[in-house]
């Protein structure tokens, strides 16, 4: 029954009055609970109806000739998170999400296995988009919840255990990050950070701000985006470059793509004002409650990419990201809209685990992105099943699919989820973690990039 009424009428509308519902009962003001749902169904219809749409059918021409007339086999095309996060609302785990998130988010603290309260309450369609691609993947509703269910314990979990790491590292004193694509890349940054070590490569110190200077144009995404359109449809189109109109379609491509960039970070700015009314609200709720010990707010990977660091990281590999595009073999996956996204959010926990070293830094997001290029390849006809079974319109694209971003992290829950025995493995690896890191605290911190030189508080967290 849920899922039908979300099939029917969208994430767009459903979820708005979910949440609604959801504020009202919590005892969110009317006002601002009104307030707080239409800004969630203006961001979601600005990037899943308008924006979506629009580039769909701009770059899916383009990607069909291309393959027909070069041979070039990247047939699926990034579209950007807001589809895969209206994909994970639009189903019964969508709508089953938060409340269920929430009880178990509480569950965890009150039994000691989690310090950290999630307040980020929009990020949690990264678990529905994996629970929800499992169910469609398998026709088992339990598998999808039960998998959703393993990947937020682990990111709780990660979050523990890279917290000290990333508030000393970003001066944020009380917060943590169990946010999937920020700690996308956690599980490989550690034991490259003990590789690097042993070859003396942390020991080289890059400063950031010249490696910036040094990009020039080269440092804006939408720059990069028109650049990757252009060079797509200079190989769609390269027998008809006589003609006026075909430079004109490619500059159009160029340019729509680059407007698409651009824009897409002011519909998500509305997004996550409307979300801002029930964050606040669970965060005064769980605060007046007698919670005695340090416990810290769970926030959105974000807070960390304005760090120049971060900013350089992801920089380098949106650039180096363009030619893996087309030459990582057996790579099948155009990232397109979330070029400027991706790269950026790989590299927050990354960075501060490698203790700002930029080219240890750099290193494992390129590794990163070609993880994600390889997900991106192999999970995108499940996705593009998983759209059309949900109801998601989308414009023809010819030879091109819409394919999905799949970091690190949701390629691995995805694939897990599909089996029992899968599953079993996500929840027994999670709780084998759990039980090493509440044994050794000291040493999953020092391994996941935390050094005390300073006698820093982070560490009381070891008598929990």
């Amino acid at each position: 029954m849920i899922s039908e009424f979300m099939k029917t009428f969208g994430a767009a509308v459903m979820l708005p009055i979910i949440i609604l519902v959801l504020e009202l009962v919590i005892g969110v003001k009317p006002s601002k609970a009104i307030r707080s749902a239409i800004y969630i169904g203006v961001g979601l219809n600005g990037l899943v109806t308008i924006l979506n749409p629009f580039f769909t059918g701009l770059i899916g021409n383009a990607v069909s000739d291309m393959i027909t007339t070069s041979g070039v086999n990247l047939p699926y095309v990034d579209t950007g998170w807001s589809l895969l996060a209206a994909i994970g609302y639009s189903t019964t785990i969508g709508a089953l999400v938060i409340p269920m998130g929430i009880i178990i988010n509480i569950i965890m603290v009150l039994l000691h296995w989690t310090d950290t309260l999630d307040l980020d309450i929009w990020n949690f369609w990264h678990w529905a988009f994996i629970g929800s691609m499992v169910y469609y993947a398998t026709g088992s509703l339990l598998y999808g919840i039960l998998i959703t269910i393993a990947v937020e314990m682990f990111l709780l979990i990660i979050g523990d255990i890279t917290a000290p790491t990333m508030q000393k590292f970003y001066n944020l004193p009380g917060i943590a990050f169990p946010h999937a694509s920020a700690q996308g890349l956690t599980i490989i940054a550690v034991p490259l950070r003990w590789l690097f070590e042993k070859i003396g490569l942390m020991k080289i110190e890059v400063d950031s701000k010249t490696i910036r200077k040094k990009f020039g144009i080269l440092g804006d995404s939408v720059v990069v985006g028109f650049i990757i359109a252009v060079i797509i449809g200079l190989i769609a189109w390269k027998n008809k470059l006589g003609l006026m109109t075909t430079w004109s379609g490619i500059l159009s491509l160029g340019i729509g793509t680059g407007a698409f960039i651009y824009l897409y970070p002011k519909a998500t700015a509305a997004l996550l004002e409307g979300f801002a009314a029930l964050s606040d609200k669970v965060r005064d709720i769980l605060s007046k409650r007698a919670v005695k010990r340090e416990i810290n707010f769970g926030m959105d990977g974000a807070l960390t990419i304005g760090n120049p660091d971060v900013l350089t990281t992801g920089l380098l590999t949106m650039i180096t990201t363009v030619p893996l595009i087309f030459f990582l073999p057996g790579n099948k996956f155009i990232l397109m809209a979330d070029l400027g996204v991706t790269p950026f959010f790989l590299a927050s926990a990354t960075v501060a685990i490698m203790g700002g070293n930029i080219i240890c830094s750099y290193i494992t997001d390129v590794i990163g992105v070609a993880l994600t290029l390889y997900g991106g390849s192999y999970f995108s006809p499940l996705f593009s099943r998983t759209v059309k079974a949900i109801g998601v319109t989308l414009p023809n694209t010819g030879s091109a699919t819409v394919g999905a971003d799949m970091r690190p992290i949701h390629s691995i829950f995805t694939f897990l989820g599909q089996s029992p025995i899968g599953i079993a493995v996500a929840f027994a690896c999670t709780f084998a973690m759990l039980y090493s890191f509440k044994k050794h605290p000291k040493a999953w911190y020092k391994a996941f990039g935390y050094v005390d030189n300073d006698n820093d508080s982070a560490t009381k967290q070891d008598a929990v």
